[in-house]
C-alpha cells in the first residue's frame, strides 16, 4: 500500500478511534457505576431487615417468657398438676396479643394439659425434638394438599418435663412477617422481581402473604449459590452480592443473619437485567465532532502526504541506482528540513558503506582465509577473490547450482559427509570445524577447515549463511606424518615421551585453527614400588602394561596416550569443553580401582593420581609448561591422599 494512503487513513483513524472510545468508555463507565450502584441497593435491602429480624425475635421470645417464667406454671411443671388458674393464666396470654393463634402446654406424650386444645394430643409432636428451644420456626407440619406449604409459626422452650408453645397462625402470623417486611422498600411491583424472604434455621421460609415453605423449595427457588452461604454468615453481618440463575434469569441476591446459630436470615434477591433501570440513555455529541474531526483529517492528510512522500521518493530513486551498480549515486537538492538531515545522514551512510566494501575486499584479497556468502532469498553463492589462489573451478554463474559449494571436487571419503553438512546448512545448522580433503589448484587434495554463521531476517528466519575457508592441510598432514613414524614405547605399546611432546605441539596448532579446547592429563600410578617389592618386577611389568591398556581403551577416538617414563603416563584429550577430561580421568580411576588377574594368581588392584591441565584460548603455550602444569596438579593429588584427579 502506498505511503500517501496509509497517511490519510492514518490520520482519519487518529481522528475517529479516540472519539469512538471516548464514546464507548464513557457509556461503559455509567453503565458500571450503574450495575454498582443496583448492587448497593440490593445489599442495602438486605441490611434493612436486622432490625425487622431483631423485632420477630424479640416479639417471639418475649412471648415466650411470659409463660415460662410465670411461677404458679413452674410449680405446676413440677408437681405435674395444672390448677384452673394457670390453665386460665395460659388462655389470657393468647387472648391479649392479636397475633398469637395458640398458647399451649403439653406434655412428653403430646397431649396439650393447658392452653388451646386441652386434652387433645398434638399430630406428630414427638418431630419437635429436633427444634431448639427459644428460637423461631416455621411449622413443619405441612397442610392442605401442598405438601410444600406450611401455615404456622411457632416457638417453644421445655418447662422441666413439659413443653410451653407459642404458634402464630396463617394470618395473623403473616402480619408478623408483613410488618417485618414492611420497610424494605425494595421494588416488589413486578417489574425487577425484587422481594425479600425470612428464613428459618431449618430452611423453612416465607415471603409474606400467609404462604410458608420447606427447605426443599428454598434449595430450588435459591440454589445452592445462595443457601450455601447460609451456614457461613455472621451476625449482622450482610454477605457480598451473590449471582444465582433460577430458570432463565440470571439473579442478584444478598443475605443477612440475626439470632445466632438459631436465628432468622433475611434474603433480598432481583433480576440482575433491571439494572438498566438505574440509569437512561443519552447521545453524546462526540458522535458530531468525530464527523468533523475525520473531514478535517482527510483535506489535512492530502495535503501532508505530498510534503511527506516527495522527498522519499528521491531517496527511493538514489536507492535503485546505487542497487543497479551506480556507486557515485548521491541525493542531491538537500533542504535545512528533517529530511535534510536524513539525507546528508544517507549520503555519509552509503560513503562509509562503499570505503567499508572495498577494504573488505582488499583484506579477504590478502588473507588466506578464504571467504563466501550464501543468500537463501537469491540463492546465489559468492566468494571472495582470493578464492581464484587456491581453486581452478570458475562458476558460470552466482546461482547456487553452480557454485563451488556443490561442484568441489571432495575426496571419496569426505563426499557423504560433505553433502550432509551442506544439507544441515541449507536447513539452518552451521559448519562449525567441519574438515574436508578438497582438490587444489593443482590437483592435490588439501584439508581445508570451513565455519559459518547463519544471518537471520526480520522475518526470524535464516536469510543468508556467511563463512570461513581455513587452510590446514600443513597441520594435518604434519600430523599424519608424526603419526606414521611415531616411536612407542616397546613395553605398553603408547607413544613414547618424545612423541608425545610433539603430538601435544601438534594438537595446540590445530586446536587453534579450530577454536576448541584441549586438555592433557599427567597420570602417576601410586605406589607402584609396593608392586615390584613385594611381588617381582614381571608383575610390575604386568600392571604398567594393565595401566596403558586402561588409558588407551578410555580416551579412544578423544585424543592419544603415551607413556611418559616409568609409572607416569600422558593423556591428550581434543576437543576438551564436549569429551570432558574430568570423566575420563574418573573413568580410569575407577577401571583401575577394579583391578585385573595377574599371572601370580591374584587379582591386583591399582590406584593412581591424575593432575589436568587446559588450554582454552592461549594457544602461545609451550608443550613443557602445559606438562608441568599438569604434573603440578597430579602433585596436589599425591599431598591430599591419592587415587584423585584435580585442574590446574
Amino acid at each position: 500500500m502506498k505511503i500517501k494512503i496509509i497517511i490519510i487513513i492514518a490520520a482519519i483513524c487518529f481522528a475517529i478511534i479516540p472519539m469512538v472510545a471516548r464514546v464507548f468508555l464513557s457509556d461503559y463507565f455509567i453503565k458500571k457505576d450503574s450495575s454498582e450502584q443496583y448492587r448497593k441497593e440490593v445489599i442495602s435491602m438486605a441490611s434493612n431487615q436486622t432490625t425487622a429480624l431483631q423485632a420477630m425475635l424479640d416479639t417471639a421470645k418475649a412471648d415466650l417468657k411470659k409463660v415460662t417464667s410465670y411461677e404458679p406454671l413452674k410449680s405446676a411443671a413440677a408437681s405435674g398438676s395444672f390448677d384452673d388458674a394457670t390453665k386460665d393464666f395460659v388462655k389470657q396470654l393468647k387472648e391479649g396479643n392479636t397475633m398469637i393463634s395458640a398458647v399451649r402446654i403439653i406434655g412428653s406424650d403430646g397431649v396439650v394439659l393447658a392452653g388451646d386444645g386441652e386434652g387433645r394430643s398434638v399430630a406428630n409432636f414427638s418431630q419437635y425434638a429436633g427444634y431448639s428451644d427459644g428460637a423461631l420456626y416455621f411449622d413443619a407440619v405441612a397442610s392442605g394438599n401442598d405438601s410444600n406449604k406450611m401455615d404456622s409459626m411457632f416457638i417453644k422452650q421445655k418447662v422441666g418435663s413439659y413443653t410451653a408453645m407459642i404458634s402464630y397462625d396463617t394470618k395473623e402470623s403473616d402480619a408478623l412477617i408483613s410488618k417485618a417486611l414492611s420497610n424494605t422498600g425494595f421494588d416488589t411491583s413486578g417489574k425487577a422481581n425484587g422481594r425479600v424472604v425470612i428464613v428459618d434455621s431449618k430452611g423453612s421460609w416465607s415471603a409474606g402473604s400467609g404462604l410458608f415453605y420447606l427447605k426443599e423449595n428454598l434449595d430450588s427457588t435459591y440454589t445452592s449459590a445462595v443457601t450455601g452461604k447460609i451456614d457461613s454468615l455472621s451476625d449482622n453481618a450482610v454477605s457480598e452480592i451473590i449471582s444465582y440463575q433460577n430458570g432463565s434469569d440470571n439473579n442478584l441476591a444478598a443475605l443477612v443473619k440475626v439470632g445466632g446459630e438459631n436465628g432468622l436470615v433475611a434474603i433480598a434477591s432481583c433480576l440482575d437485567s433491571m439494572n438498566g433501570s438505574f440509569y437512561g440513555s443519552a447521545i453524546p455529541p462526540l458522535y458530531v465532532a468525530a464527523i468533523l474531526l475525520a473531514i478535517v483529517s482527510i483535506i489535512a492528510a492530502a495535503i501532508a502526504s505530498n510534503t511527506i512522500i516527495s522527498p522519499l521518493k528521491k531517496i527511493q530513486e538514489t536507492l535503485d541506482k546505487i542497487r543497479r551498480g551506480d556507486h557515485e549515486a548521491r541525493i542531491g537538492t538537500i533542504s535545512n528540513n528533517e529530511y535534510g538531515q536524513l539525507s546528508r545522514s544517507f549520503n555519509s551512510l552509503v560513503d562509509e558503506i562503499v570505503v567499508s566494501e572495498d577494504r573488505y575486499k582488499t583484506i579477504s584479497d590478502m588473507s588466506d582465509n578464504i571467504i563466501f556468502e550464501w543468500n537463501f532469498k537469491t540463492n546465489e553463492v559468492v566468494f571472495s577473490n582470493n578464492f581464484n589462489k587456491k581453486f581452478s573451478y570458475r562458476a558460470p554463474s552466482d546461482h547456487f547450482g553452480d557454485s563451488f559449494l556443490l561442484k568441489a571436487k571432495l575426496h571419496p571419503d569426505d563426499v557423504d559427509r560433505y553433502r550432509n553438512d551442506l544439507d544441515a546448512l541449507e536447513k539452518g545448522k552451521n559448519f562449525e570445524r567441519n574438515e574436508y580433503r578438497i582438490k587444489n589448484i593443482y590437483g592435490d587434495f588439501i584439508w581445508v577447515l570451513m565455519r559459518t554463521a547463519t544471518l537471520n531476517g526480520s522475518d526470524g528466519k535464516p536469510s543468508k549463511v556467511v563463512g570461513v575457508m581455513l587452510d590446514i592441510d600443513r597441520a594435518k598432514k604434519s600430523e599424519q606424518q608424526l603419526t606414521e613414524r611415531a616411536s612407542y614405547d616397546a613395553l605398553t605399546e603408547l607413544y613414547n615421551r618424545e612423541t608425545i611432546e610433539t603430538q601435544i605441539d601438534n594438537e595446540i596448532s590445530l586446536s587453534e585453527m579450530r577454536k576448541t579446547e584441549m586438555a592433557v592429563l599427567f597420570i602417576d600410578v601410586d605406589d607402584f614400588k609396593h608392586f615390584n617389592d613385594n611381588y617381582s618386577h614381571a608383575t610390575g611389568d604386568q600392571v604398567l602394561k594393565f595401566v596403558a591398556k586402561t588409558i588407551k581403551q578410555t580416551v579412544g577416538d578423544a585424543g592419544f596416550a603415551g607413556r611418559y617414563g616409568g609409572d607416569e603416563f600422558i593423556a591428550m584429550i581434543r576437543n576438551a569443553e564436549t569429551n570432558a577430561p574430568a570423566e575420563i580421568a574418573q573413568k580410569i580411576i575407577d577401571t583401575l580401582a577394579a583391578g585385573f588377574d595377574a599371572d601370580i594368581g591374584e587379582k591386583l588392584s591399582v590406584s593412581c593420581s591424575i593432575g589436568i591441565a587446559v588450554i582454552k584460548d592461549d594457544y602461545n603455550t609451550r608443550v613443557e609448561y602445559l606438562i608441568g602444569k599438569a604434573d603440578d596438579a597430579m602433585y596436589s593429588v599425591k599431598k591430599s591422599g591419592k587415587a584423585n584427579y584435580a585442574f590446574i
